[in-house]
């Protein structure tokens, strides 16, 4: 009896810890050398949202190839969204776009909604 009912309230706790975050979902691209591209991302996310999910994992963890780098996105967190291949002459290079499911508090949404809405509006 005790452990459900302690069950129950770890339950009720974490629900109601997890009701008050707003999901968004980012994203960025990893070229054929295994470089990630985050973006504007450093820029419309909270510092303390930046620094736990924007690592360059080529510098990081000196991975040089893209695959590499893939798959440690991948055990990260991230998910591939495509796969892109781009050619150029008789050369074609491959990339890849990958996306990543964030909690926000409603405090570090504010930030980000207000980041995203003023991004590209110019000064008169």
């Amino acid at each position: 009896m005790k452990k459900l009912l302690l069950t129950l309230i770890l339950c009720i706790s974490c629900s109601a810890l997890f009701a008050q975050t707003k999901k968004i979902t980012v994203f960025s691209t990893i070229d054929y050398l295994g470089k990630v591209d985050y973006g504007d991302l450093k820029k419309l996310l909270p510092d303390s949202v930046a620094t736990k999910i924007l690592i360059d994992p080529k510098k990081t963890y000196n991975l040089r190839k893209s695959a590499h780098v893939l798959l440690w996105m991948s055990n990260n967190g991230w998910k591939l969204v495509s796969a892109m291949i781009e050619v150029q002459g008789g050369s074609s290079f491959d990339g890849y776009l990958m996306s990543k499911d964030i909690y926000l508090t409603n405090a570090a949404y504010t930030i980000y909604v207000y980041h995203v809405t003023n991004s590209e509006v110019k000064a008169k």
